[in-house]
């Protein structure tokens, strides 16, 4: 697959959607690039998050506590905090087809970020926005009557 493919998906990632061309770039020359064949398992529930994968072809599927919950193809990511903190796994994800993945591992991300300064900022900015994601869709989810507005 193309550079420019691997650039443009990593660009859709809310972490890095910030970042510029040349940074995305740069990032990707840091990955590699993985194939796995149907039916082998890429990471497992509760082992130690090491590095962030970005789906370039093929399907996977996403097993949380033993039960199918997502299926990921092309575009799709996970992991993608496991560069920053290495908490544990929340699922396992299985190749359900022969798959290509980009990888990108928490010692080369940090070696390359802790080179730039203005990398560094990007990618808090970057955070930040996946965390104002978060908080958006844990009000979205709210029962109504926890959405009503205060009264002083």
């Amino acid at each position: 697959m193309s550079k420019d493919l691997y650039i443009q998906r990593l660009r859709a990632v809310p972490l890095f959607s910030s970042l510029a061309k040349r940074d995305l770039d740069l990032l990707v020359r840091k990955s590699d690039s993985m194939r796995y064949p149907a039916r082998y398992r890429v990471v497992r529930e509760g082992s130690p998050g090491e590095a962030f994968w970005l789906v370039i072809e093929g399907e996977l599927a996403v097993h949380r506590g033993g039960r199918q919950v997502a299926t990921l193809g092309p575009g799709d990511y996970f992991g993608e905090l496991a560069v920053i903190d290495p908490a544990p796994r929340d699922a396992t994800v299985v190749a359900s087809t022969p798959v290509e993945l980009m990888v990108l591992g928490r010692g080369r991300f940090w070696a390359t970020v802790e080179g730039s300064p203005a990398l560094m900022r990007k990618l808090m900015v970057g955070l930040a926005r996946r965390l104002h994601e978060a908080d958006q869709r844990e009000i979205i989810d709210l029962p109504p009557a926890a959405k009503a507005p205060v009264e002083a």
